[in-house]
């Protein structure tokens, strides 16, 4: 912009532009060449701004806004000849990325000194639990002592962490996209159970988008299916997302004990369900669910039973797990709602 501004009418400053888009479309020709953050932090954007903007001040007068336009256009007639429109695409594409990146994860302000933010975004209240080792009687006071601890993340999984957070997951785009409708549109799927918490159920499937990807995440905590209650939106205790929940660690979930408390799932495509799974929560044993339904609904108004239970004690101690097989057939399109639904105060 300097050197235009000494002689617009130089070759120089525009064989310079000419080379500089040249390279440009060259970096942005695979995706994977330059990330968002790469984009942001390189200075580009700045550059960007000088280039494609108009440096017009009502606090100039006439004659030098007159220059600034005409310079302006000079350097747009370059860029419109030089840059191809794949080019301008991938440009558009990444500045969008840079802004999603910009609005969704201030961790990008951590080379500021006053940011407030930086990777205390990270920061999260850590517990841990010193345990006797085998054979050992006594205890040795570590009191004033460094403990030595194994690290609590890779670099790899901080990656993946903060990728999540700034770039868009499969389950950001349209519902459409998705690869486990796509493969329900061609044909329909059959999930046989292996056992108990296996990868072969349809939560598992829907929640690794039809097993495209490796990482599995919660349906309901993305939208991807819908979690209801009896309570409405407000659990007593965690979240409605959580009966879903494929921690190793079991969560406490539940509604209040009413006769007919209920959770309810809209899964979104339509099945015919031959086994279910349940764990019951951290809570004691007593609290385990003894007698309930599995209910079916086309609608979510309408319900049929599908697998009913009394003084059922499969579940028993916190964590544990059981499967029950549905019997009978179930015609025509089959269900896209299923609800548990307790049968009697504290059952």
């Amino acid at each position: 912009i300097k050197k235009q501004a000494k002689s617009n009418s130089s070759s120089e400053w525009k064989e310079v532009l000419r080379s500089a888009l040249t390279d440009l479309s060259e970096l942005l020709h695979e995706e994977s060449n330059v990330s968002a953050y790469e984009l942001n932090s390189s200075g580009l954007i700045q550059c960007f701004l000088k280039l494609f903007g108009s440096a017009t001040s009502q606090d100039k007068t006439m004659k030098v806004q007159k220059k600034a336009a005409k310079l302006h256009a000079a350097r747009l007639a370059i860029i419109k000849e030089a840059l191809p429109t794949a080019t301008t695409i991938a440009l558009v594409k990444k500045l969008l990325s840079v802004l999603e990146t910009i609005e969704k994860l201030p961790v990008y302000l951590y080379d500021s000194s006053n940011g407030g933010y930086g990777l205390q975004i990270l920061t999260k209240r850590l517990r841990f639990r010193l345990e006797r080792g085998p054979g050992e009687t006594g205890l040795i006071d570590r009191t004033g002592r460094a403990l030595k601890m194994e690290p609590l993340a890779t670099v790899r999984q901080l990656e993946r962490y903060l990728l999540k957070m700034v770039a868009k997951q499969w389950y950001d785009f349209e519902r459409s996209s998705f690869n486990f409708i796509k493969k329900l549109e061609e044909t329909p799927v059959s999930f046989n159970y292996q056992s108990d918490f296996d990868s072969e159920g349809l939560i598992y499937w829907i929640g690794t988008n039809g097993r495209t990807v490796p990482d599995w995440v919660n349906p309901a905590q993305y939208g991807l299916v819908v979690v209801t209650s009896s309570e409405g939106r407000n659990l007593p205790y965690g979240k409605l997302e959580d009966i879903l929940s494929r921690d190793s660690n079991a969560l406490n979930c539940h509604t209040n004990d009413d006769r007919r408390a209920w959770f309810a799932i809209d899964l979104g495509v339509w099945i015919h369900p031959k086994a279910y799974t349940m764990r019951h929560a951290r809570g004691y044993g007593r609290s385990a669910v003894r007698s309930w339904q599995l209910q079916g609904s086309k609608d979510g108004v309408n319900w049929v039973i599908l697998s009913e239970h009394s003084n059922d004690e499969r579940l028993g101690e916190p964590g544990s797990t059981a499967t029950w097989t549905i019997d009978g057939e179930t015609s025509g399109q089959g269900f896209r709602h299923v609800r548990i639904q307790q049968m009697g105060k504290n059952a």
